[in-house]
């Protein structure tokens, strides 16, 4: 197979092989990418919004250890 700037097959294949590479290397960077900016802040929600939550109740009275008890 030879194309117009003579290069030979092998070559073709190490750059095809290269290009793999480097394909590999950024998905695995965009699922890291992914998991930082999507995952963790929905298991920090988790965490934090019933807190948050309970100490809105407290200060409206509607969840114990309010005004109205």
């Amino acid at each position: 197979m030879e194309t117009n700037q003579n290069l030979t097959q092998e070559q073709i294949l190490q750059e095809i092989l290269e290009n793999t590479r480097k394909t590999k290397n950024y998905i695995k960077w965009q699922l890291y990418i992914t998991l930082i900016l999507v995952v963790l802040p929905l298991l920090a929600m988790v965490v934090i919004l019933p807190m948050v939550m309970k100490s809105l109740g407290t200060l409206g009275g509607i969840y114990g250890g309010g005004l109205l008890q």
